[in-house]
């Protein structure tokens, strides 16, 4: 959600008195949403039913029924019987593999679903969508690794990078080279050194260098003209605790101390504040990286410096490097920030973005940063555009923008010239030289390589696949999009919360979303890729400047890994993440998603899809009409409620459906975890967790009433499971997506830093509010998973 930030205008100048009334006019508005609701309406009514008329086999049509006749509307019997496929048998044994058959689903479904999952996975924490992006990554790995002779012709290059990388990991570590960069970037200025009067130019070294310790700063398309390339000003990319390696874990008994006796008392927290235990994960981290700024200060200082100054200096250097930590905002700092100010992307323009943030001299450092680029050459440049209003730079999180001045203003230049670079080396550099940092440098490797060749990489996965399947594959998954966007149009016209005006709202953003399922066909033109690979340059014998140098060109915007996306284009096709797109008003989902459960339309039952695709598809849906998307995008003054698709009286009716789940969690769930032997407990903070929640328990009665509804609750049954109907095997495929194998530590970070509900919870609170659950299961009232109150929005 986009807000503008601009100075007030002096005045507004009526061109036309009956344009400007018709504008403000609320019964004009009123009469116009009527008729527009009136039509999407109708439209949406009858489509549904022509879709599954024109797309079912003949002689398997509908019978005729009532338009909104829950027990008839489109049902059919679906296929029955066992499929005996080899896909179906792997899929059973999966399945019970996964399953603990001596809990009482109606207890605790997560461990009758999930139960016998840690025997599988007992080394490290993993999920079935954990599972299925290793798997992907293995794929990837085989593939760079030229097992399949792929490494050939326009990804030579990339395999020799991978190569390179693990011969690497054979070395003894050596950080000259890193010290040696630094020098060539700037080098340590002394205290009697002449302190520089700007830190633009270094900020932009480090930006075409691909360091960013104060902020990040790249390319992507506008927000509004999907035509123009704009300018994105992010928060320090490399300050994140998911970096470039899998980097080894502290044992953790120094921790232990801390924890003992520690007891979180049970409370229903609703403000950002950490938990204990959380606190001292955290500081242990922060406890490793700070030994990793001084192991890197004692080379970069001089070595002939006197003792006392060079105490005294890295102590001036470590305090800017601790300080900088302080102001990053933390993950619930950010969720508030979205969901109580309703900014995410902010827009400046540059007279603006310099006098919020005049420690950088913005037009220079973007004319500097951007100048490879014939057509952004000097765009930003003061003076060169007539109405220079109209170009906006977005700023991600303005709040720490406006710290980050003040932090500024606490530190000599002198010092903050030596803190970036340093911060450069503990953040970007020190992971590529110490091969020791890594828990499974082979891993790294792939990791890296995807990072840094991200477009070749997915390339390289995409072409395992014909063209022809993935456009089938496509369609199938355009086919399942269509029904479940059917489905919710139809329970959005019985929804008692929404109003005639917000309903003609919803369904006209709901007529108008769109899935990306096709795959870039870029990804297929090999002529294409030996273009855009043409100036990679590899090293064999030095794989630190071969990573260097790929930083700066992916830096330049002829980089094909540059953040710019296209709109027809995936960036990653491997990665198990789907998304939904609010600048396009969009889903994706990545190729990786869609090949897992391609089986279930080759023979397989269509529940495997409809749980499982569908309810991520249905829970993306969901995610246009979330809390966060509510308030006009161009509204700068946040006491005004000027709403985006709902109105005022259907947001105070959806907020008390919303605080029913709210209700239910502080209720029924918290959790008592094993931390080194001291019982911790852990309460979720509802608000931090509300949107996923909401959106999970729509999204699994929305895919659940689609598969329903296509089937009349008749499918298929696997091998071994013949003693579950459908619906039962509905639910625990729709379950087995997040079975989870966490250690405490990682239940703990996830509470904390996670917008969703750790696995175990996020099954159960959506299995509660199913009265199609309770009645497949035929759990009884009362039982823990089927409470007698029942949560529902969509």
């Amino acid at each position: 959600m986009v807000h503008v930030e601009r100075p007030q205008q002096d005045g507004t100048w009526i061109c036309c008195v009956p344009c400007y009334w018709l504008r403000r006019s609320k019964a004009v508005h009123k009469a116009l949403l009527t008729f527009a609701m009136l039509l999407v309406t109708s439209l949406l009514v009858t489509s549904p039913v022509l879709f599954l008329i024109t797309t079912l086999p003949e002689g398997d049509q509908p019978r005729d029924c009532a338009v909104l006749d829950e027990a008839c509307i489109r049902e059919r019997d679906g296929l029955e019987g066992a499929c005996e496929t080899k896909a179906c048998y792997e899929a059973s044994k999966r399945m019970l593999a996964s399953m603990n058959r001596d809990v009482d689903p109606c207890t605790d479904f997560y461990q009758f679903s999930c139960g016998s999952f840690r025997d599988r996975e007992p080394h490290q924490p993993s999920s079935s969508f954990g599972m299925l992006q290793r798997q992907v990554d293995r794929q990837i790995r085989k593939l760079l690794t030229n097992v399949t002779g792929k490494m050939t012709g326009p990804f030579e290059k990339l395999g020799l990078f991978y190569t390179t990388c693990q011969h690497h990991g054979d070395l003894e570590v050596d950080f000259s080279p890193v010290y040696k960069l630094l020098e060539e970037l700037g080098g340590y200025l002394p205290p009697k050194a002449p302190a520089p009067l700007d830190i633009t130019p270094l900020v932009s070294t480090l930006l075409q260098a691909n360091g960013a310790p104060l902020f990040d700063l790249y390319l992507d398309i506008d927000l509004y003209d999907h035509s123009r390339t704009s300018v994105f000003l992010d928060l320090p990319s490399n300050n994140h605790p998911e970096g470039f390696f899998t980097a080894k874990q502290e044992d953790g008994p120094r921790w232990r101390e801390g924890l003992s006796g520690l007891q979180i008392k049970r409370k229903k927290r609703s403000s950002p504040v950490e938990s204990r235990a959380y606190t001292l994960i955290k500081s242990a981290r922060e406890e490793e990286r700070c030994r990793r700024i001084e192991r890197i200060i004692q080379h970069f200082l001089p070595k002939d410096m006197e003792n006392r100054e060079r105490s005294y200096e890295a102590y001036l250097l470590m305090q800017f490097c601790l300080a900088l930590s302080k102001i990053y905002p933390r993950q619930k700092d950010l969720y508030n920030w979205v969901d109580v100010d309703q900014r995410v992307y902010v827009p400046y323009n540059l007279t603006y973005l310099q006098n919020s943030f005049g420690y950088i001299r913005w037009g220079t450092l973007l004319n500097s940063t951007l100048s490879n680029n014939p057509n952004m050459m000097n765009l930003y440049n003061r003076g060169y555009s007539n109405d220079e209003r109209l170009v906006y730079v977005y700023v991600t999180a303005p709040r720490y923008f406006r710290s980050l001045g003040k932090l500024l203003n606490q530190f000599s230049k002198r010092i903050v010239h030596n803190g970036l670079l340093l911060l450069y080396a503990v953040d970007t550099l020190h992971d590529i030289v110490n091969v020791t940092a890594s828990d499974n440098w082979n891993v790294s490797c792939s990791k890296l390589t995807s990072n840094l060749f991200a477009e070749a990489v997915g390339a390289v996965y995409v072409q395992q696949y014909k063209p022809q399947h993935l456009q089938t594959l496509a369609n199938r998954v355009e086919k399942l999009f269509e029904r479940i966007k059917e489905t919710l149009a139809e329970r959005m016209l019985v929804m008692s919360w929404l109003d005639d005006e917000t309903r003609a709202q919803a369904l006209l953003k709901l007529t108008e979303l769109r899935g990306k399922f096709h795959v870039w066909p870029g990804f297929h033109n090999d002529t294409l890729l030996a273009g855009e690979m043409a100036g990679v340059v590899v090293d064999p014998d030095n794989f630190f400047k071969s990573v260097v140098a790929r930083f700066r060109q992916i830096r330049r915007l002829q980089g094909l890994v540059l953040r710019a996306s296209i709109n027809d284009r995936w960036r990653h096709p491997y990665a198990v993440n789907a998304y939904y797109e609010s600048s396009t008003n969009s889903i994706v989902i990545p190729l990786a998603m869609m090949t897992a459960w391609s089986w279930s339309w080759e023979g397989g039952p269509a529940y495997a899809a409809h749980a499982t695709l569908g309810s991520v598809i249905a829970h993306e849906i969901l995610h246009a009409f979330d809390l966060h998307h509510r308030r006009l995008p161009l509204d700068p003054d946040l006491g005004v409620d000027n709403y985006q698709w709902i109105t005022q009286e259907s947001w105070n009716r959806l907020e008390t459906k919303i605080q029913c789940v709210g209700r239910l969690y502080a209720k029924r769930f918290w959790k008592k975890v094993q931390f080194y032997g001291d019982p911790v407990d852990v309460q979720f903070d509802w608000n931090v967790t509300r949107n996923e929640n909401v959106a999970d328990i729509g999204a699994l009665q929305i895919s659940y009433q689609t598969w329903h509804t296509l089937t009349n609750g008749r499918d298929r049954t696997l091998p071994s499971l013949e003693g579950l109907r459908p619906s039962q095997l509905f639910f625990i495929s729709a379950a087995q997506t997040y079975c989870s194998n966490m250690t405490a530590e990682a239940y703990i970070l996830s509470v904390e830093l996670d917008y969703h509900t750790p696995y175990p919870e996020r099954v159960n609170v959506v299995m509660m509010n199913s009265p199609a659950f309770a009645e497949a299961f035929r759990c009884p009232a009362g039982a823990r998973m089927n409470p007698p109150n029942k949560c529902s929005t969509w």
